[in-house]
């Protein structure tokens, strides 16, 4: 049974026990990307992670790979989705931006 097995957030808390606000993320098109077409009666996030990634809980790289969209509900039927891949180097991709923005 799958896990949350990585804290996406991890990397905004501070030493006094704080966390930043979250910046806005768009991952980098990697030419390994896949891509699959919306169906508004089937298609979710997390099916999507569980197929590409193995895991559901990263389903929100899949939403910050699809910056014109705010949530699911948003995305018209038959839309082009963009899963970014392979997931090392999407997580790679999603932390050197944080890392960056801490940096400001």
């Amino acid at each position: 049974m799958p896990h949350i097995d990585y804290n996406r957030y991890a990397i905004l808390k501070n030493n006094d026990g704080t966390t930043d606000a979250m910046p806005f993320v768009r991952l980098p098109i990697n030419s390994s990307d896949k891509f699959e077409y919306w169906n508004t009666n089937f298609s979710r996030f997390d099916k999507l992670a569980m197929k590409y990634y193995g895991n559901p809980f990263y389903d929100f790289l899949i939403l910050y790979a699809n910056p014109e969209y705010v949530n699911e509900f948003d995305i018209p039927d038959g839309a082009l989705i963009r899963i970014p891949f392979p997931l090392t180097k999407v997580k790679a991709d999603y932390e050197a931006i944080l890392s960056a923005y801490k940096k400001q």
